[in-house]
């Protein structure tokens, strides 16, 4: 009988766990969605000052969540094809600079540009954060063996007309590697009011973050169609990439929607989401 007993609590205990385990589902669409805002970094292990550029982003994301950061590797052990088609198309120069919500700003009286300086990161974010969200995401991912599937859902709380894009990153967390192309280069090495001094130059075992590690979608998006461009609009996408040769448990995606104009002044991220790589964020 103590036998039997014990068996059943096994199986009791047994489905209890499995209906804990069931995935989350999504909710139902909102009416309103908060706006998150994209900062993506160009950066590079050769780099001198980019150790304070990325300094400059996790300041703004530690004080504010709804800002989500990438890290685009440009000519180093980190970098892919998709960093130079950015480079390229948003006209970047310099390092560390990048862009906010890819969109325009004059950083003096007669220049404006979509690639700055990482030093206006916290101003022009502050500002994309004010704008009202036109459309949202929502999230889920997981993984099978080696295998990760992301499923995105873009909704719209407003009509919209023209050219509008999902994208679909993946990001890695705690990038080490040695000798050139990983380890840090620090001109600030000297710096003693610096947060790099004597740190090194280069920095061994330097840890790259929010690192961009592929692209799932084209590389200004996929299409989405007119038909969900309006109030109550919902586009519904899944995307599989091959994780084995990453750090799985520091794995990530990001999925935003921008509208594409005729010239990269014109083009501009309306909003962006995150999701851990095992993960599930309902719409927010």
């Amino acid at each position: 009988m103590r036998y039997l007993n014990n068996l059943l609590l096994v199986s009791v205990l047994f489905f209890a766990c499995s209906d804990n385990n069931e995935e989350p589902e999504f909710s139902e669409m909102p009416q309103s969605f908060t706006k998150k805002v994209l900062i993506e970094e160009f950066t590079a292990s050769w780099c001198g000052y980019c150790p304070w550029g990325a300094a400059i982003v996790e300041d703004i994301i530690n004080e504010n969540a709804n800002v989500i950061p990438v890290a685009v590797h440009v000519r180093d052990g980190m970098a892919i094809d998709h960093s130079v088609f950015l480079e390229m198309t948003y006209q970047n120069s310099s390092y560390p600079a990048g862009m906010v919500d890819r969109a325009p700003y004059n950083v003096n009286d007669t220049t404006q540009v979509v690639s700055f300086n990482a030093g206006y990161f916290s101003y022009f974010s502050a500002n994309q954060l004010l704008l009202e969200a036109e459309c949202g995401l929502a999230m889920r991912s997981k993984v099978s063996g080696d295998i990760a599937t992301i499923e995105v859902r873009a909704g719209f709380n407003t009509d919209l007309d023209g050219d509008y894009r999902l994208t679909v990153y993946l990001l890695e967390d705690g990038v080490t590697g040695s000798g050139y192309g990983f380890d840090q280069v620090n001109w600030d090495n000297e710096e003693p009011q610096s947060d790099f001094y004597g740190m090194g130059d280069p920095i061994e075992g330097y840890v790259h973050d929010h690192t961009l590690r592929a692209v799932l979608s084209g590389e200004l998006g996929d299409p989405l169609d007119d038909s969900v461009l309006i109030s109550g609009g919902e586009h519904i996408a899944s995307y599989s990439i091959d994780i084995s040769n990453f750090n799985k448990k520091n794995l990530s995606a990001v999925a935003f929607i921008q509208r594409i104009g005729t010239h990269f002044f014109d083009h501009e991220v309306l909003n962006v989401q995150y999701v851990g790589i095992t993960g599930f964020q309902d719409w927010d």
